[in-house]
């Protein structure tokens, strides 16, 4: 089983980025990168913390095509469409009251948000499962449990993406009111990664997850418990960087695929 984590910001896609894409260009690099390692699995399962849910309770989508386009950031053209793994979402339903505390629900809406979107924009799937974060931290780590129990049921070859960025609080000029606790925050979960140690997520300071305003934690957490031991398999860190007060990070879990002739690295 192999998972990923990758940023999601929008400039990314080239019709939105436009002349911003050469102060990504380390992020841009570590995505292609990411795609020829990873290849292209059966079932990509993605979670995303822009994806619409109930707080309490994660949300799985079950109609059968899922799309989504970049209309919200004046780029409507850039649109994309997907199967989604209906069985697997079915079998994540079925099974999750296996699990004490963890809500899982369906939706049968077909729209993909920025966070999905974005990533895949890199990435190959035949086909993708798509889950949505809830408030608390703690539960995410048992979701990412019961999808590798249903990939390993199903026999998938399952790559389960993380989707998040990291502080939004890095610069004056940030999204977020600027605050120093952003720079230490993403250089202790890069630390942490860099290890594998996905279980040190869950221990980290509450007063530095306050000022930091990051978004991904959650599914970091998420694909902690879905690649269990194999968190330590090969961790690495494809880049980091955070050009626009927005800590970005590219990263990849669990045995590498052999790179491709002619796929750009």
């Amino acid at each position: 089983m192999q998972g990923c984590i990758c940023p999601h910001p929008p400039l990314l896609i080239p019709e939105v980025g436009g002349a911003s894409l050469r102060q990504v260009s380390a992020t841009v690099a570590a995505m292609r990168r990411l795609a020829a390692q990873v290849g292209e699995p059966e079932t990509l399962v993605v979670i995303s913390p822009h994806s619409d849910g109930y707080g309490d309770a994660h949300v799985v989508r079950t109609a059968p095509r899922l799309s989504g386009d970049l209309g919200r950031f004046r780029c409507p053209e850039v649109a994309f469409t997907y199967d989604n793994d209906v069985p697997f979402a079915e079998l994540l339903l079925a099974l999750a009251g296996d699990y004490r505390r963890l809500q899982l629900v369906p939706d049968d809406g077909d729209q993909l948000d920025w966070g999905v979107l974005v990533p895949l924009s890199f990435l190959k799937a035949r086909q993708i499962v798509s889950l949505s974060i809830v408030s608390a931290y703690g539960e995410h780590r048992t979701l990412g449990q019961l999808v590798r129990r249903c990939a390993e049921e199903l026999g998938r070859d399952t790559l389960f993406l993380a989707s998040g960025d990291l502080s939004h609080a890095l610069t004056h000029s940030a999204p977020a009111p600027y605050d120093p606790r952003g720079k230490l925050l993403d250089d202790e979960v890069v630390r942490l990664l860099g290890a594998g140690d996905f279980v040190g997520l869950g221990r980290m300071d509450p007063i530095l997850l306050e000022g930091a305003a990051e978004c991904g934690l959650r599914s970091f957490m998420a694909l902690g418990g879905f690649l269990g031991d194999d968190a330590t398999v090969e961790p690495e860190i494809l880049s980091y960087e955070g050009p626009f007060g927005v800590g970005y990070m590219v990263a990849r879990f669990g045995a590498a695929e052999v790179e491709r002739p002619g796929v750009e690295a």
